[in-house]
């Protein structure tokens, strides 16, 4: 009795009552309070604490939900998630790659994939979906595709590279079981222009070949800035369109065209024929004729004997060394006879004394042959080498390759290579090497990025100014001389050389095997451009009196697209008179001696005497 005495006084009713407001009644069972003295404060603060512990787990059980839901729609969230099927990460945006003058060469694009969920796709609904997806998509292996659908594959690919209309239709066929994805891709809107400089990119976004594996790094950055290379979309256009016509008229395989800036190195236009449409380049099939990948870049891959364009450059070495000047005699009445036991003969002899100067003129092997036998192989295998016709062309490219150049340098080799047999090297290495004589004598590597106006780029000294101006001196002859004219193009001052060269096989040389080459520099008087233009067995023909020589093809061909691209490089025209700058050129010339026969002194040329 006593402890309930206790609890009893413990506990005390108090009754809350207020004084109502007159005409107020007070509510029916007003409400008491009951307090419990002792222990009371305790209870309380148990009480609150499991209230705060399960208020803290209910928060931390939604946080968690609400973390896992913003995972699932930030990370897998896509029409193809929900299907069953995980997208892969997004990809890199790879930036556009553009001309000098930000022409879009190349771009990225969004294209949608479509593809079914058969575990989606109720069995009886198999053969109406696929016979639904046939009328919008054509050429889908229904069989193969119902056949997957009833295996309840998870991904089952309907088409890819989807347009946005193409989508859009498949869309509005309302079949379940039907999802989309969306993938970047390379589309290259000038299709075949500039298609070996550009090259193309994979599915991945990485590039295979040309400026898209060149500069691959710096078009998948992420700060997406485009790409410019040095190439003028207009001036490539016209080369290709040019080159294409001579192509099919002299009926030749193959065909390249370079047209390179000199001081700066950069490649304004690179053509190779046939080309291709990049946007197919998995359909590409090698050629029929000769079983030549249209991929193959004839211009900086193709490696040939380049035949008589080497005779310049042979002179360059024979005059910078001293071992041989402009007025030197060589005899070229008989043919040669090498210390190997071969024999050297002209294409047209000349069957006289001829000098250095001449040699060039007429095209002479023997002579040629001589002059190089006069400078010896220590004097001439360096200098092609300053000239780097030994390695790969030094372009960004990766499609550039080795020359094949003689094991040893014996007295054989060594005359052979003055007139371009021999040795073979791409038309990219030829075109940097004349580049160098247009320069003043120093070698710039060729590049195909942009030169800012007034930026300063260093070269190699291979020669001096007066070497190079001597030799120029005697191309721009050569080509004012030229019985064709193919290649003279009126105000131009065009300083050029000719090559003709079989090709070298497993059984020796192929005499249906003709490579042709035609190298211009022009403006003479100032230079500024440097063209090669090669033609791959060319076919002699009743509009070329049976010829296939480049004097015939390569020579015209460099003519036209000369005339084409005049206008393009904002050239100023010069005096059409082949001996431009004579008097400035004369001054670098040794006094010439007196020929053996006056009647065999080549007559000058002046501008009113009409060409021939």
């Amino acid at each position: 009795m006593l402890s309930w005495r206790k609890k009893i006084r413990a506990v005390t009713v108090r009754s809350q009552t207020r004084r109502a407001a007159p005409g107020e009644r007070a509510p029916a069972g007003m409400s008491r309070q009951v307090h419990v003295a002792g222990g009371r404060a305790s209870q309380d603060a148990r009480q609150r604490g499991r209230l705060r512990i399960a208020g803290l787990v209910l928060a931390a059980g939604f946080a968690i939900a609400a973390g896992r839901a913003m995972e699932v729609s930030l990370i897998s969230g896509t029409t193809a998630q929900t299907a069953g099927h995980g997208a892969p990460d997004t990809p890199v945006r790879r930036a556009a790659l553009t001309d000098r003058h930000g022409q879009v060469l190349a771009s990225t694009l969004d294209f949608h994939t479509a593809f079914a969920n058969g575990q989606h796709i109720p069995r009886e609904l198999v053969d109406e979906t696929v016979a639904r997806l046939q009328s919008v998509v054509p050429g889908i292996d229904a069989e193969r595709m119902a056949e997957r659908m009833r295996a309840r594959h998870a991904y089952i690919l309907i088409a890819d590279g989807l347009t946005p209309r193409a989508r859009q239709s498949i869309h509005h066929l309302g079949l379940p079981g039907i999802y989309f994805e969306t993938q970047p891709g390379r589309i290259y809107p000038r299709q075949s222009a500039a298609a070996h400089v550009v090259g193309y990119a994979g599915q991945e976004m990485r590039g295979l070949s040309g400026a898209e594996l060149a500069f691959d790094a710096e078009l998948n950055d992420p700060a997406g800035r485009p790409v410019a290379l040095s190439i003028d979309l207009t001036a490539q256009h016209r080369v290709e369109s040019v080159l294409a016509e001579h192509m099919a008229r002299h009926q030749a395989q193959g065909a390249a065209a370079i047209l390179m800036r000199v001081g700066t190195g950069e490649i304004i236009a690179m053509a190779s024929l046939p080309d291709y449409d990049i946007n197919r380049y998995t359909d590409v099939r090698p050629s029929a004729a000769d079983g030549v990948d249209p991929r193959f870049n004839r211009a900086s891959v193709g490696v040939y004997e380049l035949g008589s364009v080497f005779k310049p450059l042979a002179l360059a070495a024979g005059l910078e060394s001293g071992l041989v000047s402009l007025d030197d005699l060589f005899d070229v009445r008989q043919p040669l006879r090498t210390p190997g036991g071969h024999t050297i003969d002209d294409f047209r002899g000349q069957r006289r004394i001829l000098t250095a100067r001449e040699v060039i003129i007429h095209s002479s092997n023997i002579g040629s042959a001589l002059m190089a036998a006069q400078m010896g192989a220590d004097t001439l295998r360096p200098f092609y080498e300053a000239l780097r016709l030994h390695e790969r062309p030094p372009l960004e490219l990766s499609e550039s390759a080795h020359p094949r150049m003689p094991r040893n340098w014996g007295p054989t080799e060594t005359m052979t290579a003055a007139f371009g047999h021999g040795l073979a090297v791409t038309p990219l290495s030829l075109t940097a090497a004349y580049a160098a004589l247009a320069n003043g004598g120093v070698y710039v590597p060729p590049t195909l990025r942009p030169v800012a106006p007034g930026e300063i780029i260093a070269g190699d000294p291979v020669m001096s100014a007066r070497t190079a101006a001597q030799v120029l001196a005697v191309m721009r002859e050569t080509v004012a001389r030229s019985q064709a004219g193919g290649p003279d193009v009126e105000g131009l001052a065009v300083a050029g050389k000719t090559g003709t060269a079989l090709q070298a096989g497993p059984g020796g040389y192929d005499r249906d095997h003709r490579v042709t080459t035609f190298v211009a520099v022009f403006p003479f008087d100032d230079p500024q451009y440097v063209l090669t233009v090669t033609f791959d067995r060319p076919r002699p023909s009743r509009e070329t009196h049976g010829f296939a020589t480049a004097g015939w093809n390569a020579a015209p061909a460099a003519g036209d697209i000369l005339r084409q691209l005049a206008g393009v490089l904002e050239l100023r025209r010069r005096d059409a008179d082949p001996s431009a700058r004579a008097e400035q050129v004369a001054a670098l010339f040794a006094p010439r001696a007196r020929a053996v026969l006056p009647s065999e002194e080549p007559v000058r040329l002046t501008a009113a005497e009409p060409q021939p």
